[in-house]
């Protein structure tokens, strides 16, 4: 579980600037959560993409927004992500002269037989194996390493004071 703080300072400083009611202040916190839920979605599968070397689309479809909580802490933004490994075939393997081609990802030896990537065990016919790319070890190093950085707090905080003025828009 990655878990990433918003300092009650910068919170306090957004909301002593605009003076808003408390009902304007829950109802823009929970559209920022919503908003930083999806801005929080877009980052890590553009950055998984990159750091996996596959497809954004391959990401996306491995990944869901489960629920916005309230929690004794605060809020949680669950994030679930299927990092079981990924048959080559779905990365649009293609068939080359040493074996296949999946994207940057070679299999020497491998061959495409029934919708699958198969390479032989051994000199024998069989056994064979399904070719399957690893993602779950370089997944979990870039999803920790975001915790790392103040980009999720100042987007948070941007946002926030976004959606008070919006808020208090009539009251101005």
């Amino acid at each position: 579980m990655i878990e990433m703080q918003i300092s009650m300072l910068g919170l306090q400083d957004v909301i002593n600037t605009l003076d808003p009611t408390d009902k304007h202040v829950e109802k823009a916190l929970n559209r920022t959560l919503g908003r930083m839920a999806k801005w929080l979605q877009t980052r890590t599968v553009k950055g998984l993409s990159g750091e996996l070397a596959i497809a954004q689309k391959i990401v996306r479809r491995r990944m869901r927004k489960t629920s916005i909580e309230r929690t004794s802490a605060g809020f949680a933004i669950k994030l679930w992500y299927g990092l079981n490994d990924i048959a080559l075939i779905h990365l649009n393997a293609r068939k080359t002269r040493r074996g296949v081609t999946a994207g940057v990802h070679k299999r020497d030896g491998a061959f495409i037989a029934k919708g699958q990537v198969y390479k032989r065990q051994g000199k024998a016919r069989l056994p064979i194996e399904v070719q399957m790319l690893e993602i779950k070890a370089k997944a979990d190093a870039y999803l920790e390493s975001m915790t790392h950085g103040t980009a999720f707090e100042d987007q948070f905080l941007k946002t926030l004071e976004h959606e008070l003025k919006w808020q208090m828009r009539y009251l101005v």
